[in-house]
């Protein structure tokens, strides 16, 4: 069970990436396997010693967005909005960067303290896939580390970068209409929110349960109505233009 003064090491990317691996790496044998309340969705969490302190480990279900369009996707984007404090892994398949990269960016719009472990790199070596993980985390902002999970190479690295975590600079420019909408959507969210572009950004591709988060339902009137209008800019859905 999650305690109030635990911080909380989210491990989260693509399915099939290894992330189980990494997460018996930091937890060791012992761990908890439960339902999200209210879903029928497995959460694997457990118990890791980082920096002197007790950490909960969260091995989310894994995604191709976090625009959930699956019960699996759902979970893991509640799990991260409600985190407080903590730090997000994001593991990466290093063979295919292209798809991981897809949910690097949507987690420097939220503006969460964050590495990324590019992980089965020696399968993408032997496919002749060469990655400078030098200029990537300088582009990105965070620190890349190469690993093997299942070889344990890369592990120990992995586990030292996260007092080094820090959100990512790394952000996607869009036209005037979207941004006008991201601005005006920005000032109807909490003051608590962390960085409410990408909660915006969320509400414009059609993340309509996020509305719900939202303060009073004028907000929400207010947010729809923004939406309706930066639409209306496009004959494709804003789900398929942000994309």
């Amino acid at each position: 069970m999650h305690k109030a003064s635990e911080r909380r090491l989210l491990l989260l990317g693509n399915p099939n990436v290894g992330k189980s691996v990494i997460f018996h790496y930091f937890t060791g044998r012992y761990a908890t396997v439960s339902n999200y309340p209210g879903t029928t969705v497995d959460v694997t969490t457990g118990q890791a010693l980082l920096e002197g302190q007790s950490w909960e480990v969260v091995d989310s279900p894994g995604i191709q967005s976090l625009l959930p369009h699956s019960e699996d996707e759902k979970v893991t984007r509640d799990i991260l909005l409600d985190m407080q404090d903590g730090v997000i892994i994001q593991v990466a398949d290093a063979k295919n960067l292209r798809r991981a990269l897809v949910i690097t960016s949507q987690l420097a719009d939220l503006g969460f303290p964050m590495l990324v472990s590019l992980n089965m790199w020696d399968e993408a070596n032997k496919r002749g896939i060469q990655v400078d993980t030098q200029a990537l985390s300088q582009y990105l902002g965070v620190e890349v580390v190469e690993t093997v999970a299942v070889e344990g190479r890369g592990l120990a690295d992995l586990r030292d970068s996260c007092a080094k975590a820090r959100p990512s600079s790394f952000s996607v420019p869009f036209d005037a209409s979207i941004e006008e909408g991201i601005r005006k959507i920005s000032q109807h969210l909490p003051v608590s929110t962390a960085n409410p572009r990408g909660i915006a950004l969320l509400l414009l591709s059609g993340d309509r349960e996020l509305v719900a988060r939202l303060p009073d339902q004028r907000a929400a009137t207010q947010v729809n109505s923004v939406i309706e209008e930066v639409q209306s800019h496009y004959a494709d859905p804003l789900s398929y233009v942000i994309s």
